[in-house]
């Protein structure tokens, strides 16, 4: 008998999960979901920095880089378009999916709206609405560690929008 109800409460929960997965995926009849990263421009580069790739991905911004001074910067803009029907909504706090333990220590990195203002969790942007995003990087080498010259950095800035609707 324990076992049928435990069998019953597994179902149960695995029957929530996929309908909550259903919810926020599906498209409403006549909505359309369509969110874009576009007009990627390099607004600013600071002293020996080298831009060897940039471009937007399905998520956000990948850029290789290659950083050979304390205080070499880069600097980027884009915008996130949403031409859909339905607002989207910021999932998770934007985050940088390439840094390993020598960047961490070394590299300061900030994405941010044009006007100033940290992009965060449940930031919404409403259909048919535009916002430009800039991305700041820079090599922080204050600890006098010996330099990276010829190393490059990989960043991809991972921004995951889904529908709004709850």
């Amino acid at each position: 008998m324990k076992k049928i109800i435990g069998l019953a409460i597994l179902i149960v929960v695995v029957v929530l999960v996929l309908v909550c997965l259903f919810l926020y995926v599906y498209v409403p009849k006549g909505q359309e979901w369509d969110i874009k990263y576009t007009n990627l421009q390099r607004i600013n580069a600071e002293g020996n920095v080298r831009a060897e790739k940039a471009e937007l991905t399905k998520h956000g911004l990948m850029t290789r880089t290659n950083f050979s001074t304390n205080g070499d910067s880069i600097e980027y803009t884009f915008d996130i378009i949403n031409d859909g029907t339905i607002d989207a909504k910021l999932k998770f706090n934007p985050f940088n999916l390439k840094f390993d333990y020598y960047f961490k220590k070394h590299i300061k990195y900030s994405a941010k709206y044009l006007d100033g203002t940290d992009i965060k969790k449940g930031d919404i942007i409403k259909a048919g609405e535009t916002k430009t995003i800039k991305v700041t990087i820079i090599y922080d080498n204050e600890s006098g560690l010996a330099s990276i010259d010829s190393q490059f950095y990989e960043s991809e800035l991972y921004l995951m929008f889904l529908q709004k609707r709850f």
